[in-house]
């Protein structure tokens, strides 16, 4: 099988919308591990908080094994580790270690910032999301694939199309007293990657070309029409939807649970972990859905994040990161890591979404048509970054992402007043701006 999931796009700004500090734990001193007393200290960069027990075992595990210390800096929930990574390197004191993405990855290797990992992804058997000249910088521990979710009690069966999805908003808006649906606009993670996946169901190929000679394709041809089309529809569901201005996950989730709204597209299970915690009796009331697709259209590409290991070239214990990385991957406790977060977070492979230990997690049994839905769309699984001729990373892509830009073109149309046709050309001009930078 092709593994489509080649390349990824998720800068790591704010996840949930939430802000807060981060937390730092000397983990050989907290938990007992004695190897690295006489070795390096490996600084390790992390917004996996909610899953801190299970990485702070695998540390410890490591520590007994290794000769060093790890020194784990846990970004509080909710917030990414772009500030705090920032923060460190203006100062001069880079970590070794950082849990973050392949679209990040690919730029920081671009910028000569990166040590290979290829000994914890190509002798592990994990996909190879950033290989260049044949080494592996990016080791993935899970992917996080776009899905929505709807209110089986007041739609009266999955929407599917684009026709259906704005003919069952528009009722529920007017006989409901509920908005249909969420259209979220600006500069977020959210409100970029649903214009992008939007885009993306109308057959809109945003660019072309290799990766040394990328072109900006939307407004060329049949694209041209198409994105309009597209960016139309959004125009006109956003008539049976809340303000999304400025709205990230956590907003989109908000209105889902006060049922202020009866749908939203989302990232994986990630409103249901928040509302299990909030209103348990909502969640029975809550299905899985694609994105919503033309009639007559099929699901060709699927925006799936991708997240894991980068070991950073300028800090103080390079080997002993690249170790750590391995470590991680190979460790018993990896699977683990994977179903701290069910539902949000899923395997990094086909072959691991198969195993046992997927069937015994009760939430996921619980959630089984969502289970079902990642499995029968596994192969259309995408990323931003593999949008280059035959999926070639595109370094214009994931710098567009890390600048929202998709996000902003639908807040130019749907607050700022330009037409569809209009707005393609405002994102044309922009993405070919990042060409000239």
């Amino acid at each position: 099988m092709m593994y489509r999931m080649a390349y990824n796009r998720f800068t790591r700004r704010q996840f949930l919308g939430t802000a807060g500090a981060t937390t730092t734990l000397g983990v050989a001193g907290c938990l007992g591990g004695s190897g690295g007393d006489n070795g390096e200290t490996i600084r390790y960069l992390s917004d996996r908080g909610d899953s801190s027990d299970v990485v702070d075992d695998i540390i410890a595990e490591f520590e007994e094994e290794y000769d060093y210390t790890v020194e784990v800096t846990y970004t509080s929930r909710g917030t990414s580790t772009d500030e705090e990574l920032s923060q460190m390197l203006a100062a001069g004191d880079p970590p070794d270690l950082v849990f973050d993405t392949s679209a990040d990855a690919y730029r920081y290797q671009r910028d000569g910032d990166l040590a290979p990992v290829t000994e914890a992804v190509q002798d592990v058997g994990l996909p190879d999301p950033v290989n260049v000249d044949g080494d592996s910088y990016f080791a993935p521990t899970m992917v996080e694939p776009l899905m929505g979710w709807y209110r089986s009690d007041l739609y009266e069966e999955n929407p599917t199309t684009f026709e259906t999805w704005q003919s069952e908003a528009q009722r529920l808006s007017e006989e409901e007293d509920i908005d249909g649906f969420v259209v979220p606009t600006g500069g977020t993670n959210h409100a970029d990657t649903f214009t992008t996946q939007h885009l993306w169901q109308n057959d809109v190929e945003i660019y072309g070309g290799p990766s040394d000679d990328i072109e900006v394709t939307i407004d060329q041809g049949d694209n041209r029409e198409r994105a309009e089309e597209a960016y139309a529809w959004l125009q006109s569901m956003n008539e049976y939807a809340p303000n999304g201005s400025g709205w990230e996950w956590g907003d989109g989730t908000q209105a889902l649970q006060q049922e202020n709204a009866a749908a939203l597209m989302s990232v994986g299970g990630l409103p249901i972990l928040t509302i299990r915690e909030n209103r348990p009796d909502l969640v029975e009331n809550l299905a899985p859905t694609a994105y919503p697709i033309p009639d007559g259209n099929g699901q060709d590409e699927w925006w799936a994040y991708m997240e894991g290991h980068v070991v950073r070239n300028d800090g103080e214990a390079t080997e002993g990161a690249q170790e750590f990385a391995r470590f991680f991957s190979e460790s018993d406790r990896f699977f683990d890591f994977v179903l701290s977060a069910p539902l949000f977070q899923w395997p990094p492979t086909e072959e691991l979404m198969n195993d046992d230990r997927m069937s015994e997690n009760e939430i996921l049994a619980e959630h089984q048509d969502a289970v079902d839905l990642v499995r029968d769309n596994w192969d259309a699984f995408t990323t931003v970054l593999a949008t280059g001729d035959e999926g070639a990373p595109n370094i214009v892509a994931a710098d567009a992402y890390s600048n929202q830009l998709l996000g902003q073109s639908a807040e130019q149309m749907i607050v700022g007043g330009q037409s569809p046709a209009e707005t393609v050309d405002w994102i044309a001009e922009e993405l070919r701006g990042l060409q000239e930078e």
